[in-house]
C-alpha cells in the first residue's frame, strides 16, 4: 500500500467521522433560573405624645393626653400590646380608658393587644379613649397630701409577630420572654 492510498483511507475515515458525529442529534432540554430572595421581616413601632408628660392635678378637670402606638409601613402581621402601668396612688385620682380596638388580656391587669396585618403604610392606634385622662372630683387637697412620690401613669407599646403565634397571650409570654421578666 502506497502512502498516497493510506493517506487517502485515513482522510476518507476522518471525513465519514466528522459526517457522523455532524449528523448525530441530542435532545436537550432546559429550564429557565428561579432565583429565590429571601428579605428578612421586620417590625417597627412608634409611640409618641404630643402634649407633654406633667400634669397638674385638679378636681374633676380633664387632662389632654394622647400617646399613639404607630405601625410602621413594611411591618409583618403582629399583635399589637400596650402596657400602661402606674403608681398605686394614681389609681386613687385618675381615670381613664381604653381608645376603641383594644381587648384587655385575660389575666393581665394593665395589659392590652389587638390584631394588626402586614401593612404598607403607617397605622396609628390611640391608646386613651378621647386622648384623655379624668381627675376624680372627689380628690382634697388632704389626699394630695398624703402623696409622697409624684403619681405617673406610664405608657409602653409592644409588637410581636403574628406568623406562628396563634394566641395573645403566647404573644405576650414572648414579650415577657424578652423583657426578661
Amino acid at each position: 500500500m502506497s502512502r498516497r492510498s493510506l493517506t487517502l483511507i485515513i482522510f476518507t475515515i476522518c471525513a465519514v467521522l466528522i459526517g457522523v458525529g455532524t449528523t448525530l442529534a441530542y435532545i436537550v432540554a432546559s429550564t429557565r433560573e428561579v432565583k429565590n430572595t429571601f428579605t428578612v421581616g421586620d417590625i417597627n413601632i412608634t409611640l409618641t405624645e404630643t402634649t407633654g408628660d406633667t400634669y397638674g392635678i385638679l378636681p374633676g378637670a380633664t387632662l389632654k393626653k394622647d400617646p399613639v402606638i404607630t405601625v410602621k409601613g413594611g411591618s409583618e402581621a403582629c399583635w399589637l400590646f400596650v402596657e400602661l402601668s402606674h403608681t398605686a396612688d394614681i389609681k386613687n385620682y385618675i381615670v381613664y380608658e381604653l381608645a376603641d380596638g383594644w381587648t384587655a388580656l385575660e389575666g393581665k391587669p394593665d395589659i392590652y393587644y389587638r390584631n394588626v396585618g402586614k401593612t404598607d403604610s403607617d397605622i396609628r392606634f390611640s391608646v386613651l379613649k378621647n386622648n384623655s385622662v379624668t381627675v376624680s372630683d372627689t380628690v382634697t387637697e388632704e389626699d394630695m397630701s398624703f402623696i409622697h412620690t409624684d403619681p405617673t401613669l406610664t405608657v409602653r407599646g409592644y409588637a410581636v409577630q403574628r406568623d406562628n403565634i396563634t394566641t395573645p397571650a403566647a404573644a405576650w409570654d414572648a414579650v415577657i420572654s424578652v423583657k426578661g421578666e
